[in-house]
Order: structure tokens, then C-alpha cells, then sequence
């Protein structure tokens, strides 16, 4: 199916897995300035929401405009054709959730955006109340140590470091 000029294929996915307010959305954007560049912002939150069974204000809504079936979203959407040569997938790492298929760390290249957690809890607390789960950092060291395992160490880039010098 031809779309923008550009004859819907396969992608090459580009996973960006931090903990929350790590600076993931600004990075995100500037993905998005790519003219070769799609990007999908937390494509497994549903999944995550309706796994966990977590409460959110805006559950419901999210829930109903958003796939929850985890595997079909990384099948159809993650990795699934499109219209540009790059998808970048901004991922929370706690959006992780046993019961994914094993493509989802397979596939694409994969790097880990870190912050430091004392510049992270001030304005996560103001979104929900700070726990081990929702700071996600346990989740992105199993990320880590899945794609060693797999013999693909991802790069760690500090987001401050980023930060001072995009």
C-alpha cells in the first residue's frame, strides 16, 4: 500500500524503556521531528492497566481508545507494517508485564533512558504516590539484564547528560 511516497513495510523499531518522568516525552518528541521517524508514546499502557488492575483517573477512557491485549499490540502495532523507515517506541519499563511474548525484546534495538530518582520523585509525586512499582526502576534492571542475556547489552543513556547536551 503506497503512503507518503513510501510503500507500507517493515519498520525498524527503536525501544526507549525508562522509569517515569525520566525526560522520555522530550526525547520523544524529538524523535518525532524525523521525517523518517514514527512514534508510538506508551503502546503497552493499556496492557499494563488492565494486567495490574491499577486505578487511574482516566482508566476507563484510556482503556476504551487503547488495544489491552499486550501481544497484539506488539504484533500489529509495534511491529506491524507502516508508512515510515523508523518507529520509536517510547516504553515506561513497568509497562513490562509478564505475559508478553518474547518478540518485544527480540526485535528492534532497544537503549535505557536513566534518570536520577531524587530529580524523578519530585514530580512524580504530584502524578501518583511514589512506590517501588511505580517508579518502574526494578522493571528497568530485568530490561537490562533480559537483553544481556540475549547478548544485546542495550546502550544507558543518562538523561541528564542528554539533557545539558541534546
Amino acid at each position: 500500500m503506497e503512503m507518503e511516497g513510501r510503500n507500507e513495510e517493515e519498520v525498524e523499531v527503536i525501544h526507549s524503556w525508562s522509569a517515569p518522568r525520566s525526560l522520555s516525552t522530550s526525547l520523544m518528541y524529538s524523535f518525532a521531528q524525523r521525517d523518517d521517524m514514527e512514534v508510538l508514546d506508551e503502546p503497552l499502557y493499556a496492557n499494563f492497566l488492565h494486567v495490574t488492575g491499577l486505578e487511574r483517573p482516566y482508566r476507563e477512557e484510556l482503556l476504551s481508545k487503547m488495544e489491552s491485549d499486550g501481544n497484539k499490540v506488539v504484533k500489529e502495532i509495534i511491529f506491524g507494517p507502516g508508512q515510515k523507515k523508523y518507529r520509536y517506541c517510547k516504553h515506561i519499563a513497568k509497562q513490562h508485564v509478564p505475559g508478553l511474548t518474547d518478540e518485544l525484546m527480540k526485535k528492534g534495538k532497544h537503549f535505557i533512558l536513566i534518570r536520577n530518582p531524587l530529580d524523578v520523585l519530585p514530580s512524580f509525586e504530584k502524578v501518583v504516590a511514589p512506590s517501588f512499582l511505580e517508579l518502574g526502576l526494578a522493571s528497568l534492571v530485568s530490561i537490562y539484564s533480559e537483553l544481556c542475556e540475549r547478548g544485546k547489552p542495550p546502550p544507558i543513556v543518562d538523561a541528564t547528560v542528554l539533557q545539558e547536551n541534546p
